[in-house]
């Protein structure tokens, strides 16, 4: 039984992405132009306030890893937010004709999430010899950085669930998602370094932001640094994956009370 649930996300997953091909021109390719064009950006402008020469030493190198990995891997947290909030009512159809239950649907955007990530991680690990800088080489910092990428599956994932039956019963659902971006991606360490000190307002605020200690823990693994936020990252994740569990639970009882509330 749990294997066919298994199954049937993944066969829900890939069906996902080749509608996503078929849609647009460039398919699948969306998930490397975008985050290029943000690094892109991001370089021109370094290079313009800082005199042409800070892009060029290691620290401006580390400066523009940071930012690529940062943007890079926040767009596909949103992603999967948008994506998991929404699947109720993207695949409603369907979950009135089928007697499944949810859990594949929810599987299914977890898949998505985990290639979506995959590539994107692959992107930054290319990104580094691009750049000039050195692999990590220290085991304990690439265990580090996948079980960051984790971290961030486990939170879009349960932000995203959390917001699904909300989503359903108001539109102002959505269009918040859409409107946060640019206010997350200001307050998270993307363009400038996560801030060390146990103190002041900014650290707090990193540590309550779900995708913040996830990327300053990046960052630091692949400089082979450690990271206060390894401690508050591992302990988020935990408290995330149980609240997902929680929702997935509740899942089975709300759905078929959103889909009537939806109608046809």
């Amino acid at each position: 039984m749990f294997l066919d649930v298994i199954r049937s996300g993944f066969t829900l997953a890939v069906r996902s992405i080749r509608i996503q091909i078929r849609q647009h021109a460039l398919g699948y390719a969306w998930a490397l132009i975008i985050p290029v064009l943000y690094a892109a950006c991001y370089i021109f402008i370094k290079r313009e306030l800082s005199g042409h020469g800070s892009a060029q030493t290691v620290d401006g190198a580390w400066d523009v890893l940071r930012a690529f990995a940062g943007i890079t891997l926040f767009q596909c947290w949103m992603q999967i937010v948008q994506d998991m909030s929404a699947f109720i009512r993207t695949h409603r159809g369907l979950l009135r004709g089928i007697d499944v239950g949810p859990i594949p649907f929810v599987l299914a955007v977890v898949f998505e999430g985990v290639i979506a990530l995959a590539i994107r991680s692959l992107l930054i690990i290319i990104a580094i010899p691009i750049l000039g800088l050195p692999f990590p080489i220290d085991i304990m910092s690439w265990i580090w950085f996948f079980f960051s990428l984790l971290a961030l599956l486990i939170s879009a994932a349960t932000v995203g669930l959390l917001l699904a039956p909300w989503s359903v019963l108001y539109a102002d659902v959505r269009k918040a998602l859409t409107s946060i971006s640019l206010p997350m991606i200001l307050i998270s360490p993307i363009f400038y370094p996560a801030v060390e000190q146990q103190a002041g307002a900014l650290y707090w605020l990193n540590i309550f932001n779900p995708i913040a200690s996830p990327l300053a823990v990046i960052s630091c693994a692949l400089r082979e640094t450690y990271s206060i936020y390894m401690l508050p990252m591992v302990l988020f994740t935990v408290g995330a994956l149980m609240i997902l569990c929680w929702s997935l639970k509740l899942l089975g009882r709300q759905v078929p009370i959103l889909l009537e509330r939806m109608g046809n």
